[in-house]
């Protein structure tokens, strides 16, 4: 077992992963050739077959789940390693894996760009994803921290309310309603939405709201990212619901408009997110002070617009 290496362990668990040599390699910027090869002499080290062919996909063998689940082990004794060696190297030395949603990329990076002028030497690792990859990478513990708007309650996680994000409902700025005062939501809900993609949580704030208010959303279409979203409404392919700081510019030159509607905007807020009982090291730590400091500790009247 002495020549098993990290690497022949990463191989097994994206195999695992994707139940595929091709998709395995392609993750992995390997040739599906050169997987082969290591996942052989795996199965030579260990005197075992690791993998199975069942029609098109690739499964673990018993003997693969074994060494996975040590490999795992392995990952996370590595992984320990390296935070205690950052606890060591200082904040300036360190580094900080974060993940955000895509509703709050823009505002994301300029509270990284600000902390940066404060630790310059901070390496920071960012991950965009939806809602649900980024509560997955949370899961796996691949990211120190997150932001984004509503954390599930299921998870056992830490979340730090420390920005205001209104959720407004726009329109094209040719729309028949821009004029129109408290729009009914009954009426709103005969719209046609323009919604993002499953897996959103501005998705699932959205189709929430309105079921708790008795509403259906008429779907009109589906869109992975905001950008698209706005671009959908400007050429009048729909209304939709977007965080109010994502729009500004868009409103104010006119090509879009905030709607008027009863219960809107929906008063949400951005929280920072991690796992309970994490040690972080110092560099992810400077940044949620950096947050309580700049952005959660606002005057008393702030704090409590944007706590649940």
């Amino acid at each position: 077992m002495r020549n098993v290496t990290l690497r022949q362990l990463e191989i097994l668990r994206m195999l695992a992963a994707t139940s595929s040599y091709t998709k395995a390699a392609a993750r992995l910027n390997l040739t599906q050739s050169a997987v082969y090869l290591q996942v052989r002499k795996l199965e030579q080290e260990i005197g075992l077959p690791v993998t199975e062919q069942v029609g098109k996909k690739v499964f673990l063998t018993d003997g693969g789940e074994e060494v996975l689940r040590y490999g795992q082990r392995i990952g996370e004794e590595l992984e320990g390693l390296a935070r205690s060696l950052e606890h060591l190297r200082g904040v300036d030395q360190g580094q900080l894996r974060i993940a955000v949603t895509s509703a709050v990329n823009a505002f994301a990076v300029e509270m990284l760009a600000r902390f940066l002028d404060q630790h310059p030497q901070v390496n920071i690792r960012l991950n965009i994803a939806n809602r649900k990859e980024v509560l997955a990478s949370l899961e796996r513990n691949d990211v120190d921290m997150a932001v984004m708007g509503e954390p599930p309650q299921s998870l056992d996680l830490v979340a730090l309310p420390f920005h205001r994000n209104d959720l407004i409902v726009i329109a094209a700025g040719n729309h028949p309603w821009v004029r129109r005062s408290n729009i009914p939501q009954s009426e709103l809900v005969r719209e046609s939405f323009v919604l993002r993609e499953q897996g959103s949580g501005t998705r699932e704030t959205v189709l929430r709201y309105f079921s708790e208010k008795g509403l259906s959303v008429r779907e009109g279409v589906v869109m992975n990212s905001n950008e698209a979203i706005k671009q959908a409404v400007k050429v009048g392919m729909g209304v939709a619901v977007v965080a109010r700081h994502s729009v500004l510019v868009k409103i104010e030159s006119g090509y879009l408009r905030e709607l008027s509607v009863e219960g809107f905007p929906l008063r949400r807020a951005w929280h920072l997110v991690h796992r309970k009982g994490k040690r972080l090291a110092p560099a992810p730590l400077a940044f949620k002070n950096f947050l309580i400091e700049h952005e959660y500790a606002r005057t008393a009247e702030e704090q409590t617009q944007i706590l649940p």
